[in-house]
Order: C-alpha cells, then structure tokens, then sequence
C-alpha cells in the first residue's frame, strides 16, 4: 500500500481547480493510497475533510511560503501508515499506470526512488471522471491535447520507501534544485532510481504563479537560494542520472551514451577515490563541452536561450514580446516566443510575456506552466523585466517610449529576434544585440 502526500497552495480560482483535480484523481487509485495534505493554505481543510483526507496543518515554510522540504518528509515519514510514501506536487493528475509501475520498481528494489517527466495539458475546469470516460477519457484527451516535456527533465513526483533519506537539507519546495538533489542524494545513498516516463502518464496542469503573491523577482532570490544550498555538482542532477528505466515492456538498467557520460562525469562525487585515480570525470566534462557547443551550432533557440541567460542578472526576470508571428511556425507549430518562454520555465526563470493578439495569449496561458506573468500591455511587459526579448515583429512594439526601457538610470538589454529596432538612433545605448537563427 501507498502513502501519497503533497502541499497544498491556496484554494482559489484557477490553482483551487486543478489541485482538486488532482486530488480527486488520487482518491480513484485502487488500491486507494493514504492521501496527506500539509499546510495551512486557505481551503486545504475543506477539502480534506470533502474527500476524507488527513490534514496536517503547521508545516514549517520559508519566510515567503515555500514549504520546507526537509520538514515536509520527516513529518511524512513519521505519519505515514505504509512503508512506501510518494511526495506529488499538487497539480499531479496521476491514474492507474502509476501504481502497476510503482508495484513492479518496489518487487524489484527494497530501496529505491522512482521519478518520470510529467505531460503538461491545459485543464481549465474540474474535471469529471464520471461524464467524461473516466481514466480511458482522461488518457485520450491528454495525449490529443497535451504533450510530455522534453527529454531529460525534471519529475513532479517521487515515489520512495519510508526511511530512504539520512538528512535534508533546508531547501524551498518549488523553487527549483530540490528535485535535483533528491535524485542525487538517492544516488549517493547507494538506491535504484528509476524513470518510469514511458511507463506512467502523470498529468501537470499547466498554470501561472498567480497563487505566489511575492512577485517574480522574489521567485527568483528564492530559486538562487536553493542553488546556494544544493550546490553546482548536485544541481546539475536530472533523470539523465537514473540508474534503471522502466518501459511497457520491463525494467532494466539504463543504458546509452547519455547515460554513460552522465556516470563518468559524476564518478568522482561517489567515489572519490577512483575518480581522483581515473580522472575520467575531466574527460566527461570534456565531452560534455563538446556536445553543448555542437547542440548550439545546430540550435538555434539554444543560442537564443543562452544569450537571455548572459544578459539576466541574478535575480533578473526576462520580457518576451511577441507570442504570435507572421512568419513559419517552428517545432509542434509553436512560434518563437512561445518556445524561448517554455525553455526559460524549464530552467525555473520568472518571465513576463505579452502579445497584442488575445489569441496568442490565450494560448500562452494554455500551454505555459511555472514562474510567469501574463501582462495586459507591452509597456506593463517591459516595466517588470531587466532583459527584453522582441520574439515577433509586431508594430506596436515599435512604439514603446525608450524611457520605459530605463531601469534605475541605465538602458535595459535588448534582445531584437526581429530586426524591429535595427535602425533606431539610441540602438547603441540599449545594450542591443540582434539575433538570427543562421
């Protein structure tokens, strides 16, 4: 059997719907799981006590919110009445396919962590398994509508035996490399992780952080923080370093030449010793140069995604203008600001976007989840960013007033995918660079 435990948010508008989707989704899981809520979130008792949920108030959080990492799995641990737990964010839908694979990963390994990449799909309204084909309808709808973040990824659950961790440290969940050091330190505990992604379909909901009251630029410090505590070796964790990779067909190790460099590269953090001895971790950071700079060559967006990066300061919160385009449509039909703005949510950097074009947006809301904001204007998409990107060459954006592009007495980054700005006369004092996809 399985405890199933999660932190609520606030349950009000948008994020109040699909975490009660997720929980609802949780409680049709036969054999049903023990189901632990935390925090003391405006409607988390409510729920709880709707679907006969345990409610665990008084979980200890950042000065911002966050709940704490360390505090949220010992009290887990020590309250659970199974021997294995699963922390799940609580906008996870997951369905039956989770536990058949959890039930193969633990006859398998007494100690283990099981963790897969999520699917992201837009749900904007309770979902009724009753009226809409139950877990068959929900599966469909996804894989129609939805699509499975790229490869490696980071989890949005983790499912482990009770006892696993030896220490936890002070890390913000939701905050960016805590799910990372989680995969680390069950490496360094010496425990199978497995990625069970083609295995299960867990279900994120795709949302902005209208629920985090602080402000992206405040996201930001605390994403830092976490850096800070987890540390450039183990932040750089990812499902590349799972040991074993369960499939519709079995479990089995994992193997391939990402693998393998991602085993060499990180052998001196486990062993010492022998990494000292053989030295190949310099020959996989090597090799792992050399494969940045052959996906950039032949990436442009990764280009594109780097430069924002070198322009951000360290708390910085990056504008994206221009969500539609006229030109040809890029991978899965996206346009160009919409696959930048996806690139920097997965990296956890706050970003501001706008499109004069209301379907544009809605669509942006539909398929963009993580530390974001939706502006009503360009200016108002300027004034909260240290980096502007124009992503598509809207009229309108020729317009902006060059003193909104002023932050505290020095010109903003300009980041010009368009040529929009190409020939205007203070081109020289906005930190301008142009980009191009040859």
């Amino acid at each position: 059997m399985l405890t199933i435990f999660a932190s609520a948010k606030p349950f009000h508008g948008h994020t109040g719907v699909i975490q009660r989707n997720a929980v609802v989704s949780w409680t049709r899981l036969r054999p049903q799981p023990e189901i632990i809520l935390f925090g003391d979130e405006p409607g988390t008792a409510d729920l709880c006590r709707e679907f006969g949920v345990k409610h665990v108030p008084g979980l200890a959080c950042t000065e911002f919110g966050a709940p704490l990492l360390a505090n949220l799995f010992e009290k887990a641990q020590s309250i659970a009445a199974h021997e294995i737990l699963c922390y799940v964010n609580s906008d996870i839908m997951l369905m039956g396919d989770f536990l058949e694979a959890l039930s193969k990963v633990s006859e398998a390994h007494r100690r283990f962590l099981m963790v897969g990449r999520r699917w992201d799909a837009s749900i904007r309204e309770p979902w009724d398994f009753d009226t809409r084909g139950g877990e068959d309808g929900l599966r469909d709808f996804v894989s129609r509508h939805g699509k499975q973040a790229p490869a490696p990824g980071n989890s949005d659950f983790f499912a482990f035996p009770k006892g696993i961790w030896s220490s936890i440290p002070p890390l913000a969940v939701g905050r960016a490399a805590w799910d990372p050091w989680l995969i680390y330190e069950a490496r360094r505990l010496g425990a199978a992780v497995v990625d069970a992604s083609t295995a299960v379909m867990a279900i994120h909901q795709s949302h902005d952080q209208s629920a985090y009251p602080h402000g992206l630029r405040q996201w930001r410090r605390e994403l830092n923080r976490n850096w800070d505590i987890v540390g450039k070796e183990a932040g750089r964790f990812c499902l590349w370093d799972c040991t074993h990779l369960l499939t519709p067909t079995g479990l089995g190790h994992s193997c391939g030449v990402r693998y393998l460099i991602r085993r060499v590269d990180t052998l001196h953090l486990f062993y010492p010793r022998l990494g000292a001895l053989l030295k190949m971790h310099r020959l996989a950071a090597r090799l792992r140069s050399w494969r940045e700079k052959k996906d950039l060559a032949r990436d442009p967006l990764l280009r594109l995604v780097k430069l924002v990066q070198a322009k951000l300061p360290a708390d910085g919160v990056t504008a994206i203008l221009g969500l539609s385009s006229d030109r040809e449509p890029r991978q899965n039909g996206e346009s160009l600001g919409l696959l930048l703005a996806n690139s920097l949510m997965w990296k956890g950097l706050p970003t501001v976007v706008y499109d004069p074009e209301g379907s544009a947006m809605e669509n942006a809301r539909c398929s963009l989840g993580g530390p974001i904001k939706f502006a009503s204007s360009a200016e108002e998409c300027v004034n909260d960013a240290d980096v502007i990107v124009f992503a598509a060459p809207h009229q309108e954006f020729c317009s902006i007033p060059v003193e909104r592009l002023v932050q505290e007495g020095t010109m903003r980054p300009v980041i010009d995918c368009c040529q929009l700005w190409k020939g205007h006369a203070l081109r020289e004092h906005l930190g301008y660079a142009a980009w191009s996809e040859k």
